[in-house]
């Protein structure tokens, strides 16, 4: 559960990603760090799993 949220999450980071590239909206980026925090949050439980 936690690797397929992770692996959502830097896929809708990435995309976000492209379409500030593109339009150039300052907006997304605050949506593309919390994805990138939630991806974070996720690889740390996963390092913690034993």
């Amino acid at each position: 559960m936690k690797k397929s949220i992770m692996i959502g999450s830097l896929v809708f980071s990435l995309i976000l990603y492209e379409s500030f590239v593109l339009t150039g909206d300052g907006v997304v980026l605050a949506f593309v760090l919390l994805g990138l925090l939630v991806s974070f949050i996720c690889a740390m439980l996963l390092l913690t799993d034993k």
